[in-house]
């Protein structure tokens, strides 16, 4: 028998602009809502874990570790829309700010899956406030597949994996400091953005929709040309990843723009980094 439900479109304290965690074929959802889609029954090889368990162990182990933060905004996201799998699949994000980083929140990103197609995933970032753009390196990510105590691994990987958040996000904020202050003509964005297209990051949908952003800013913050508001062109058309791909997309990227940043330092003439782009 097929499930449906009706679910209102609703965030959390986000900004009305707000693009967060809605996924290709998802929809937004509350956290009280998720508790309409049920995990299936474990088995001998399979042991799930529910979606609201795993945000709540995320919000409990951050209250305790991320001293001087405060919870900004929360946004959930899942996907099919309908059918029978409804809610089998959910990503979503929160974001802590903190008085030292105004600009720039601490993001958590989050997934689980019901039907087997997604491990539990867990990655450390930021949240770029003007925009809600993301930025995840991937130096602080907990991956677990749904076997054995699932809950007692992804909640011992969790209290590391927070502890060390802090510091990550101080990293962010250095490496955005380190991208404005590059600056990059058309040529060479679109270099980059061509290979974020050859790397596979960007599909030829998202490829359309970052030379778009970088052409035509959506916030005047990136009207600058530099390799910050490039980065940024790059995570606004990454809001369209699936849930499968979105976490992995977003680390995909900001390791792109680490490459570029050591070929630009490691060479000072610029030319010399477009020969190696090309």
């Amino acid at each position: 028998m097929q499930k449906y439900y009706t679910i209102r479109v609703y965030r959390r304290h986000m900004s009305a602009n707000s693009q967060l965690s809605l996924h290709t074929g998802g929809i937004a959802v509350t956290y009280d809502q998720l508790s309409n889609f049920n995990p299936p029954e474990p088995t001998k090889t399979y042991a799930p874990m529910s979606h609201q368990d795993l945000i709540g162990l995320v919000k409990s182990k951050a209250e305790n570790s991320l001293k001087g933060y405060e919870l900004k905004g929360e946004a959930i996201g899942v996907a099919p829309k309908t059918g029978e799998n409804v809610g089998d699949k959910m990503f979503g994000v929160l974001t802590y700010e903190h008085p030292d980083h105004p600009d720039l929140g601490l993001s958590i990103g989050f997934r689980n899956s019901y039907d087997q197609s997604l491990a539990v995933g867990v990655c450390m970032g930021a949240q770029v406030f003007v925009c809600d753009n993301l930025c995840f390196s991937g130096d602080i990510r907990v991956t677990r597949k749904h076997t054995g105590d699932v809950r007692a691994d992804v909640e011992n990987l969790l209290e590391s994996a927070i502890y060390q958040a802090p510091s990550k996000h101080l990293q962010i904020s250095k490496d955005m400091e380190t991208m404005k202050s590059i600056e990059i003509s058309d040529d060479e964005a679109w270099s980059i953005l061509g290979m974020g297209y050859g790397r596979e990051i960007l599909l030829p949908r998202q490829l359309l929709v970052a030379k778009n952003s970088w052409h035509y800013p959506p916030q005047e913050e990136f009207e600058d040309r530099n390799l910050w508001s490039l980065y940024n062109a790059f995570t606004e058309a990454l809001k369209s990843s699936t849930a499968r791909d979105i976490m992995e997309n977003h680390v995909a990227s900001h390791n792109l723009m680490f490459d570029v940043q050591e070929l630009m330092f490691g060479r000072k003439d610029k030319d010399l980094l477009m020969a190696v782009l090309e």
